[in-house]
């Protein structure tokens, strides 16, 4: 895998409960492969890209109403948003947090970016960050990491933004790579469709194993 300056982890859903915050299967998966890319030197920094998350950045209450969770259109008022950045983290913020204290990443090397709601907008604070932040040149080499499905969406919309010159780092190869036995765990997560999409499980798997990349599905 080649080196980057900068891999930047889009960010997916956390959830909270009053246990704590935990991971969602796939938010995991990304986890760890930015764990791993970290600790292997394949860049020296990080950046987790993520703002909103229901039930953990928005009160639950104050953006769906009283019939939550049966309501379907959410009140995105002022009020909600104000009260959510006081009481709760952001995801890229929880994701930081188990880089940190999982998986043993330096606190100073992961920088969490707690505004974005969409991919799109990952893309546009992202370019905001590297164009105005005296750390970043905006000539550096970026890695784009998140799993198959949404990158297929994602790499695009990051290669539209003016500037960006980025490339796409897959989980699933990152995971596969550490160890064979991912392949049963990335398979099993895809025997139900991703992103409105079944993938061919036999086929993920035979690039898993064979060391190969899932970046083939994409014609990469």
């Amino acid at each position: 895998m080649r080196q980057f300056d900068l891999v930047c982890q889009l960010g997916s859903q956390v959830m909270y409960s009053p246990a704590g915050y935990r991971l969602a299967p796939h938010t995991a998966m990304r986890t760890e492969a930015s764990a791993l890319v970290y600790n292997r030197g394949i860049t020296p920094r990080l950046i987790i890209l993520g703002g909103s998350n229901f039930g953990v950045r928005y009160d639950d209450e104050a953006i769906f109403g009283p019939n939550h969770p049966t309501q379907k259109t959410a009140n995105f008022s002022f009020e909600a948003f104000a009260a959510s950045d006081y009481g709760r983290k952001a995801e890229s913020e929880v994701i930081k947090g188990f880089l940190v204290d999982e998986f043993g990443v330096p606190a100073d090397k992961v920088l969490a970016e707690p505004l974005s709601s969409t991919t799109q907008e990952n893309a546009q604070f992202l370019e905001i960050m590297l164009r105005r932040r005296p750390m970043f040149t905006g000539s550096e080499k970026i890695g784009i990491l998140t799993l198959l499905y949404h990158m297929e969406k994602a790499l695009p919309v990051f290669r539209s933004v003016i500037g960006l010159d980025v490339e796409p780092v897959f989980a699933e190869d990152v995971l596969a790579q550490e160890c064979h036995d991912q392949a049963d765990r990335i398979c099993e997560y895809y025997s139900t469709p991703k992103g409105g999409k079944q993938y061919d499980t036999e086929r993920l798997r035979q690039l898993l194993t064979e060391g190969k990349s899932v970046g083939e599905l994409m014609g990469l």
